[in-house]
């Protein structure tokens, strides 16, 4: 049947970069490589059609079997929030649960015990975590799970973020809508802010080697159409550097357009920008 509509050319897919419907664009964790017994502070980057309300509910816990990790969703089932006892928030904590967004700034504490079971190289090398996010509207839901690595390594990673971003070689301003004329087309660049990272890495040889971060970077448009495609890894020469070129939509209003650096080691940034189409 799947094959049938598509044939006839009748269903129209989506494009990766488009952003029609809700999105969960990216997952970050400050620390991007905690330790046992740091906090972890969890963000999203999200896209929420017409403005409407949303919900987004976190879980996290740290992967001590191949099988998972033990996230137990169903320990918000019947809560009331003018019910919620201190037992009831420690019974949550216990199965997970890390906030709830608006209003919750989810947060999570790695247990002091997540690599004691490890010896020492093992400690450096570490395991991950999972970090479960719903997002939800009344008309949608979008799930997302993500590994986060817990470990001691000596080099541990940190988060990229888009330092600045140009259009056609002006600074926009992530504050203020950028301003673009129906059916125009204009050259984006965004750029690291800071240097690549170098760390420490251990190959299937048992070998020590130090690598340099190699980065991509992802765009997402509301509207219009991107001419390099959805994801843009760079030469290597503009390593610090994502390019891509947008045509702004034909049709005046309100657009946005999200750009996400992740560095392939579990850390990622974005940089998010409304845009009026005149």
């Amino acid at each position: 049947m799947i094959l049938t509509l598509l044939a006839c050319g009748d269903l129209e897919l989506s494009q990766e970069w488009e952003l029609d419907r809700l999105r969960l664009l990216a997952v970050r964790a400050d620390p991007a490589e905690p330790r046992p017994g740091d906090t972890v502070t969890f963000s999203s980057l999200r896209y929420v059609p017409d403005d409407a309300d949303w919900t987004a509910i976190w879980f996290a816990c740290v992967v001590y079997e191949e099988s998972g990790c033990d996230i137990d969703t169903d320990a918000l089932a019947g809560l009331e929030d003018t019910a919620i006892t201190a037992d009831d928030i420690a019974a949550l904590m216990e199965a997970g649960f890390a906030g709830v967004e608006p209003g919750m700034t989810p947060t999570w504490v790695v247990p002091d015990d997540a690599l004691a079971d490890l010896d020492t190289g093992a400690q450096l090398e570490g395991r991950s975590a999972t970090v479960q996010v719903t997002l939800t509207t009344d008309a949608d839901t979008e799930l997302v799970v993500r590994a986060i690595p817990v470990s001691l390594a000596t080099t541990p990673n940190t988060n990229p973020d888009v330092g600045f971003l140009t259009v056609d070689g002006e600074p926009a301003d992530s504050a203020i809508p950028l301003v673009l004329t129906a059916g125009s087309s204009v050259d984006l660049v965004a750029t690291l802010a800071g240097d690549l990272e170098t760390y420490t890495y251990v190959n299937t040889d048992g070998e020590t080697e130090e690598r340099t971060e190699e980065l991509e970077w992802r765009w997402y448009v509301s509207g219009g159409s991107l001419g390099g495609g959805f994801v843009d890894t760079g030469p290597e020469d503009e390593g610090g550097e994502g390019n891509q070129a947008w045509t702004a939509p034909s049709e005046a209003g309100d657009y946005e357009l999200d750009v996400v650096v992740l560095d392939g080691r579990g850390g990622m940034g974005w940089w998010s920008q409304a845009v009026t189409v005149e």
